[in-house]
């Protein structure tokens, strides 16, 4: 099993899926000590074992990667958790083993972004992103799986052994909708800083937003953003509870081509409303969505203009189409499956 992060030093979504995949799946499969896990960077210097099930045999390619090519020569099969987006050599030379990845975002639909977002005029990643790489990487596989909730071209592209498992949401607070944070007209974000989420729509409002320093900052030093009136906390999961039980109630998730929106989901279940893109949920009839920035402020002043009734009416229909979701034990049912036909 390959994956990019894991345990402790979550970064995104996709580390979520994993830990979630080692906490449901893997203590499920059969000889589950056959499977090791290769995690394909360095080790973090705040990496805690402890945050991985026991018994799991991993490593971390920057520890030692002679050790990388003794299990990748040893092994009967390569799958794919969660892949950098560009080629790692060590990896790909062994092609002939791929067996199942797990796709988290399709780089084809990332950089259809750039025709989405006229005002950054670049696109913004978290890591290096090599399309046509990963278009050769996706298909070598026997086998492929889109985590999204939302549909994608990766399906259209690679008809065959494809599925689509949709990623699941545990909900855990169940907070009720927070119309007096609403009031007060602050608002929040807590995802990724890259162009697709539109984190400088923010720019202008007086909120929080919690997310990488680096990629703020860059983004501030190029652009004219400067977001004078919000406060900026350093990514942590360990910080993450208490960010999101801050003085806000409207939560700016309209990510473009979001593949599930698990920070949206988190935002519901805080009780938070959250603005999402006019593309997410598509099938949902949902009364606050932009697609630019122009629309993310109508929904803004929309939300504040609505009646507290309105408010929970939409609240509620969101986070009902969300519990679907809520589906662990069957979610890790279907994956296990899909391993060991």
């Amino acid at each position: 099993m390959i994956c990019t992060g894991v345990g402790n030093t979550i970064q995104g979504g996709a580390d979520i899926w994993v830990n979630n995949f080692l906490e449901t799946v893997w203590p499920n499969l059969e000889k589950r000590t056959n499977w090791k896990l290769l995690i394909d960077s360095k080790r973090p210097t705040n990496f805690d074992s402890n945050s991985l099930p026991k018994g799991l045999d991993y490593h971390f390619h920057g520890d030692d990667p002679n050790k990388t090519k003794e299990w990748l020569e040893k092994c009967s099969g390569i799958y794919s958790l969660h892949s950098h987006y560009y080629k790692r050599e060590h990896i790909w030379h062994y092609e002939d083993k791929f067996e199942m990845i797990f796709i988290h975002a399709y780089p084809k639909e990332m950089k259809q972004v750039v025709d989405a977002i006229p005002e950054l005029k670049r696109l913004q990643f978290n890591t290096l992103v090599d399309e046509p790489f990963c278009n050769d990487y996706i298909a070598t596989f026997k086998e492929r799986v889109w985590i999204g909730n939302n549909s994608s071209d990766v399906i259209k592209d690679f008809p065959n052994y494809t599925y689509k498992v949709p990623n699941y949401y545990e909900f855990k607070y169940n907070f009720e909708l927070q119309n007096d944070l609403i009031d007060n007209g602050k608002l929040g974000f807590a995802s990724r800083c890259e162009s697709r989420k539109c984190i400088h729509w923010m720019h202008g409002y007086v909120g929080y937003v919690l997310t990488g320093k680096y990629d703020f900052q860059n983004l501030k030093d190029t652009t004219t953003y400067t977001f004078p009136n919000t406060k900026f906390f350093q990514w942590n999961p360990d910080i993450h509870h208490i960010f999101m039980k801050k003085d806000f109630g409207i939560f700016h998730g309209a990510y473009f081509k979001e593949p599930f929106g698990y920070s949206i989901f988190q935002a519901v279940d805080y009780g938070k409303l959250p603005i999402i893109h006019t593309d997410w949920a598509s099938e949902l009839d949902y009364r606050y969505r932009a697609s630019s920035k122009n629309e993310f402020d109508k929904a803004v002043k929309r939300i504040q203009f609505d009646s507290h009734e309105v408010r929970l009416e939409e609240f509620n229909k969101i986070k009902s189409y969300m519990k679907k979701y809520d589906y662990k034990d069957n979610w890790s049912k279907i994956i296990k499956d899909l391993l060991q036909r």
